[in-house]
């Protein structure tokens, strides 16, 4: 008792690892292929999911939690801590956050409090991380609260995708139709604006150039002087993730930099080839 609890949905992205290390409860989003239903992060790896994703003769669908789903986590959290602090994929792409929301309400008053993350992947796992350090550290609800709701705002997001037809079939595309259509020799490089894909620029050329823009871009929007809490987030292709956790090492002020592989769910809605940079000031 005299802890608050932390509880996330599977488009975090973590690494297993710091779901046990932190006492994170993660509540796992459904992935579809056809007739055959898959816990995200639970039974179906991600390197198994990309393996289905480029051999299937169907795009795979995905669903949101219910919010009994939820109810059920919350009760059990409650009866053994003080209060949860739930925070989940940006409401503009899942029904996800709205389900627990819905949950908290069934609850009536209990000291559950559910955040729109607006992010997606490892970007919210880092507000996740913040919360449960801070937990762990004995704070309480209305601090963990006003501390994850400041990150949203200052938590940058910027990748790029080998093609948008993922994104645009499974109608997460958000302001990113912007780019459809552009010529193969066309990368296109995208960031999460509030709380949806948007449009960053047009990179002309290979996926290395990608990849340095990609980097650029993230420094250009990094605030001067302050260190950062950051995250590569790759599917599956971890020669690009080490290229490029060496580069935030080197040019940017990084306490630490999380390596995180894409799980099924949002790997449903970007496809194979996607890699991203994350990042939020510590202070």
């Amino acid at each position: 008792m005299g802890k608050i609890a932390i509880v996330t949905d599977s488009t975090a992205d973590l690494p297993s690892h710091l779901y046990r290390e932190y006492g994170i409860t993660m509540v796992p989003l459904l992935v579809h292929f056809g007739d055959e239903v898959y816990q995200d992060g639970v039974d179906l790896s991600s390197e198994e999911f990309y393996a289905k994703l480029t051999s299937s003769k169907v795009l795979p669908r995905t669903s949101q939690p219910s919010p009994h789903d939820f109810q059920v986590v919350y009760e059990d959290l409650l009866s053994r801590s003080d209060g949860v602090v739930s925070i989940h994929l940006s409401s503009n792409m899942s029904g996800t956050y709205q389900s627990a929301v819905v949950a908290a309400g069934m609850l009536k008053g209990a000291p559950v409090r559910v955040i729109d993350g607006r992010l997606a992947s490892a970007a919210t796992g880092l507000l996740v991380l913040e919360a449960a350090r801070m937990a762990r550290a004995g704070a309480g609800i209305d601090d963990i609260v006003a501390r994850v709701e400041h990150l949203v705002g200052g938590t940058r997001v910027f990748f790029t995708v080998d093609t948008l037809e993922y994104l645009e079939k499974n109608g997460r595309i958000g302001r990113a139709t912007a780019f459809l259509g552009t010529l193969l020799s066309i990368r296109p490089l995208l960031w999460i604006d509030d709380g949806e894909v948007a449009p960053y620029q047009k990179v002309r050329g290979s996926r290395q150039k990608i990849l340095a823009r990609l980097v650029a871009v993230g420094k250009e929007h990094a605030p001067a002087g302050r260190k950062l809490r950051a995250a590569v987030i790759h599917a599956v292709s971890p020669d690009e993730a080490a290229f490029l956790k060496d580069i935030l090492e080197r040019e940017f002020m990084c306490e630490e930099i999380l390596v995180a592989t894409i799980g099924a769910v949002i790997g449903s809605h970007t496809g194979p080839g996607t890699i991203a940079i994350a990042y939020h000031p510590i202070d």
